[in-house]
């Protein structure tokens, strides 16, 4: 589909990738299985942005789809995180300096364990740092984690944030890293907060996402039908993440043009 190498960022969800998609000249959008392709440019910059869904599984779909059909040089997970310590707040920016990942259910009961831990691009994580000092929004540089299931109360994150390294969670990054590293592809994971530590989101995500990794509006609806004043965390958790997302876009219409200066990507 591509005859030249490129950067691609790899998100889960539509409200994550709009404001980029936003940015972006798109010449082509397709969908494949279910993962929704945008190629372009970024200034005359060649760029592509994967909608994968949500989760493990979706994304490994998404990343391995790209991948194979794509010359991609560098490969940057992003979207919105759950942020694990005091200090970061909503729309603050996440660098990862690795990604740590662990398949366990039971964060209240169990030590953490990983199952694998993937370090990220040091050059492309001091650019980003380098470029961080000249801009308003906060940045954080680190380690994230990527679990398989949304950690929803404030009380378990918390506990992760005390007894780990790690600065923020989410659901994918550590999949994309997997198959980039298999594909000798350069990898970069930068999130944006969507939640912070004191946020506790109260909804059986299980039950709201499909397999496919999309929210079923039909069961958010009858959720919200059976316990009303779940609307208002439902809208001031849509207003988050409108910020994470739009804070996210912003920093990244500024890096790509960096990366390629660098000749990083």
């Amino acid at each position: 589909m591509s005859s030249g190498k490129m950067i691609a960022i790899l998100c889960a969800i539509r409200q994550e990738i709009s404001p980029l998609v936003a940015c972006m000249n798109v010449s082509k959008k397709f969908v494949v299985d279910e993962v929704l392709f945008y190629q372009g440019d970024l200034n005359g910059l060649p760029l592509t942005l994967v909608e994968g869904g949500v989760g493990r599984k979706n994304a490994v779909k998404a990343a391995n789809y790209l991948l194979k059909s794509m010359k991609v040089n560098l490969l940057i997970s992003s979207g919105v995180a759950g942020g694990l310590r005091q200090c970061i707040h909503v729309g603050d920016l996440i660098v990862a300096e690795s990604v740590g990942y662990s398949k366990q259910s039971d964060f209240d009961g169990e030590e953490l364990q990983l199952e694998s831990d993937y370090v990220c691009k040091k050059e492309i994580v001091q650019l980003a740092r380098e470029l961080s000092n000249g801009l308003e929004t906060k940045f954080h540089f680190g380690n994230l984690l990527t679990v398989d299931k949304v950690i929803s109360q404030a009380s378990t994150k918390k506990k992760i944030g005390e007894q780990n390294s790690f600065l923020a969670v989410d659901m994918e990054s550590a999949a994309v890293a997997e198959v980039a590293y298999g594909k000798g592809v350069k990898f970069a994971a930068i999130r944006s907060i969507s939640d912070d530590i004191e946020d506790d989101l109260h909804f059986d995500y299980d039950n709201i996402m499909s397999d496919e990794g999309k929210v079923k509006v039909t069961s958010v609806a009858l959720e919200v039908m059976k316990h009303p004043h779940k609307l208002a965390l439902l809208r001031r958790l849509n207003k988050q993440t409108k910020t994470a997302a739009k804070s996210l876009a912003f920093f990244i219409s500024q890096f790509v043009p960096v990366l390629y200066d660098k000749a990083i990507a």
